[in-house]
């Protein structure tokens, strides 16, 4: 077909025939490549594709033929109209009949007069239809209809002066009857309801349709000033393109299997450190199989920075190894209800205050709960057993301050071997476990080149198992939330068989996610990034000067749980640790009331020592100086 302007075509278009494909023949741009009025669609570029799926009356525009003059009328509009084929107006009614009348055809010539026309002493109003039904010499036999429906039969003067205008012979038609007829529009009609003079109606349409590359339904009106073609018949085979992000397809179960092209890879890419994720840019095509409904668990090789997601389907077996902590404070935070930790001192500690307990190598402690000593104080209360000490014998009681660093190893016996389900099962994250079978469906198994893993918490995410479209026999897992993207189907038949390899068994975490991840967990306590390095200078400082304990200035240990059960009234050991960490003890008051004070420069340096240093405990210089006591009593 030859392009039309969009609003005839609209006009001229017929519902039932929906739907119907347009190409823009010369389009319309505003300001930019998207941009909407009034929540319309107004840029439509040469060459653009529509598919036209539904259009909806807005309204309808009046237009006075002789005044210019436009209205808009409701859509409940109750007058009548009578179509007006010839805009032609006649100066008499002799002009009329010569260029109108007809005498062999057996309908009568129906005209209106601009004004009111008296005959007999009665008056028929002007836009009145009348019909002229006989010539009778110089008269003509005309009739009208009455408000009643009655006939009314005149005579009328062929010489008759005015304003005369044929109507289409059709009357009484309601707005929604006339926005019905077949033609071209604007339509000119007459409507007594709105003047004698002929009117132009314009009806205004809302057309919905779907363009490429557009997520939603676009709506478009109809009096938008381009041209189109229709060219259904020729593309028949069209697919347009709907954009989808990855977390929506994640709520389309039921159009899986599918396969999709991408449109725009993730906006970010540091989540994993494999070879499969940077794989996904732009033109590349995947197969969507489904939701994956496995679980995770995060886990962390224990010296190092490497975090790993491990799936449910992971086949290798794990056996428990003891847990290692380095202050008190870790000893508490690992305390769980109806839960038993007993630990075994490793390395010998020192108090650094006189009322502050020493642990020995070999030293058991049964860690209890924590308690509130003062305002200000909490401590860990534990029993202190040595392995010589026999089954019968009482333990002495600890307080230890939470600040207390040492070295502590978990005290078991579990050589059983575990699967991942049965970890989740019957122990208590976090767990420490080391590999001690690989699984056999992976090439190369990492996680048993670490001495001990902690697996930390389970991981519930939802994930969508997909695979390329050149590699169908192996999957992997995309996690929508994390790495969303762009894409749309693809209407390419999909892989009938489920992939037989799984790339997603186990997935290295990049460090900032690994953070990232523990902050989203509900209930996770997440740890703080490790601290960066210190200089070389501060190093070289902190092994000269023993430790400073400022109240004020020094890091507090994160809040935990604190029992306020009194503390047993037994006779205790004259050991028990009432130390506070916050504050000096006597000995070193009395040591540094003993030194001579220092001068300005010296306070000014001691000041940029302390501005760039971490305030650590030397505890091998320490342990060092206790033994040359020993040796040297003098």
């Amino acid at each position: 077909m030859e392009p039309l302007s969009f609003q005839k075509y609209i006009c001229s278009l017929n519902p039932a025939v929906l739907p119907r494909i347009l190409r823009i023949c010369s389009g319309v741009y505003f300001q930019g490549s998207v941009y909407e009025i009034s929540g319309n669609e107004c840029c439509l570029s040469t060459g653009d594709f529509l598919k036209i799926i539904a259009i909806k009356l807005q309204k309808v525009i009046c237009e006075d033929v002789e005044m210019g003059q436009t209205t808009e009328l409701p859509l409940t509009f109750k007058g009548l109209f009578q179509t007006s084929p010839d805009p032609q107006p006649y100066a008499s009614l002799e002009e009329l009949i010569r260029s109108k009348w007809r005498a062999q055809e057996a309908q009568p010539l129906c005209f209106v007069s601009a004004t009111d026309v008296a005959v007999n002493r009665q008056v028929i109003p002007k836009a009145q239809p009348i019909f002229l039904e006989a010539l009778q010499g110089r008269k003509a036999a005309v009739r009208t209809a009455g408000s009643h429906g009655e006939l009314h039969w005149f005579s009328l003067p062929r010489s008759l002066r005015g304003r005369f205008f044929e109507c289409g012979g059709q009357r009484d038609l309601t707005l929604q009857e006339v926005l019905g007829l077949q033609g071209g529009w604007p339509q000119r009609l007459f409507c007594p309801a709105l003047g004698s003079c002929p009117i132009l109606l314009s009806p205004v349409y809302e057309v919905q349709a779907i363009m490429h590359l557009r997520k939603d339904v676009v709506k478009i009106p109809s009096t938008l000033e381009v041209d189109v073609e229709d060219i259904t018949e020729e593309v028949q085979h069209i697919h347009f393109i709907k954009p989808l992000l990855l977390s929506e397809v994640l709520q389309m179960e039921e159009a899986l299997p599918v396969r999709a092209e991408i449109l725009e890879g993730p906006s970010s890419l540091a989540v994993f450190k494999n070879d499969w994720i940077a794989r996904l840019q732009k033109g590349q095509q995947i197969q969507i199989h489904g939701k994956g409904c496995a679980w995770k668990v995060l886990a962390s090789a224990r010296k190092g920075t490497r975090h790993f997601l491990l799936s449910s389907a992971y086949q290798g077996r794990f056996r428990r190894r003891p847990r290692e902590f380095t202050t008190a404070y870790e000893l508490a935070a690992s305390l769980q209800a109806s839960q038993r930790l007993r630990v075994v001192v490793t390395q010998d500690c020192e108090g650094h205050e006189e009322d502050m307990p020493s642990l020995s190598v070999g030293d058991r402690l049964e860690v209890r709960c924590l308690l509130q000593a003062s305002t200000s104080t909490t401590v860990l209360l534990c029993n202190r057993s040595s392995i010589e000490e026999e089954e019968g014998e009482e333990s002495e009681e600890l307080m230890l301050p939470l600040d207390l660093r040492g070295s502590f190893v978990e005290e078991m016996c579990d050589s059983k071997k575990y699967s991942l389900a049965e970890i989740l099962e019957q122990l208590p994250l976090p767990c420490d476990v080391k590999v001690v079978a690989k699984d056999p469906s992976l090439t190369r198994d990492m996680l048993s080149s670490f001495s001990a893993l902690r697996l930390e918490v389970r991981v519930t995410e939802p994930f969508l198992v997909s695979s390329f479209c050149e590699e169908p026999n192996k999957s992997f897992e995309i996690p929508p939330r994390w790495l969303d993207m762009s894409l749309f189907f693809t209407e390419e038949p999909v892989h009938p068989q489920a992939p037989s390899t799984d790339w997603s068994r186990v997935e290295e975490l990049k460090e900032p996610f690994y953070y990232h991840l523990l902050k989203q967990l509900p209930g996770s306590s997440a740890p703080p990034p490790p601290r960066p390095p210190r200089r070389k200078e501060a190093v070289g400082k902190a092994g000269l000067r023993t430790a400073k304990a400022t109240g004020p200035e020094k890091a507090k240990p994160p809040s935990l749980p604190v029992s306020k059960s009194p503390l047993s009234q037994k006779t205790r050991s004259p050991f028990i640790a009432r130390s506070t960490p916050n504050e000096y003890s006597m000995h070193l008051r009395l040591q540094r009331a003993s030194q001579p004070s220092k001068t300005p420069k010296d306070k000014g340096a001691e000041t940029s020592d302390s501005d760039h240093d971490y305030e650590t405990v030397d505890e091998d210089l320490q342990k060092t100086i206790c033994k040359m006591q020993t040796v040297f009593p003098f």
